[in-house]
């Protein structure tokens, strides 16, 4: 009876979560080349009186400068955080490895680089983050690979989906 309550309790946590597992080591290093139906700017699907929407372009070969832009519900101000993220490929699956710049807008970051599964349609994008309640540490980016391709079948390994449009490139 307790192993089943545990069991049920486990599955909750991972269904409640919105936030991003964090890792010091990303899956691999950049080596997929930019996929040009990322760049432009994208904006959640769920109506909001904010524009807020996130600014993709390419900083490299591999790599994407992500800006965040957002708009603060009482003040109206804009925030904007940058980011560095690169895709990976698992077994048929795409992954955003993204981690936080450091410069004048961004003064105090994290050096974890936040891991997300990817899907890209026409001028749509889905993002799911791994779930924050994996607790695994991981000696090379070789272990977490192959802990990723264990569960990335699972839909509790995932915390809840965001959905974007694009609005423009």
């Amino acid at each position: 009876m307790k192993k089943s309550t545990l069991l049920y309790l486990f599955f909750i946590l991972f269904f409640c979560t919105a936030c991003p597992y964090e890792s010091p080591l990303p899956i691999d290093k950049p080596v997929l080349p930019i996929n040009k139906a990322l760049i432009g700017v994208w904006k959640s699907e769920v109506e909001r009186e904010e524009p807020d929407n996130y600014d993709i372009r390419k900083f490299d070969d591999f790599t994407y400068l992500i800006t965040e832009n957002t708009y603060g519900k009482e003040d109206k101000k804009l925030e904007q955080k940058r980011f560095k993220a690169h895709l990976s490929h698992l077994e048929g699956q795409v992954y955003f490895n993204i981690k936080m710049i450091k410069d004048e807008v961004n003064i105090t970051v994290s050096d974890n680089f936040f891991l997300y599964k990817i899907e890209i349609q026409e001028k749509k994008m889905v993002l799911y983050p791994l779930s924050q309640y994996i607790r695994e540490q991981f000696g090379t980016s070789a272990e977490l690979q192959a802990f990723i391709k264990k569960y990335q079948h699972l839909s509790f390994f995932y915390a809840t989906e965001s959905e974007y449009v694009k609005v423009n490139d």
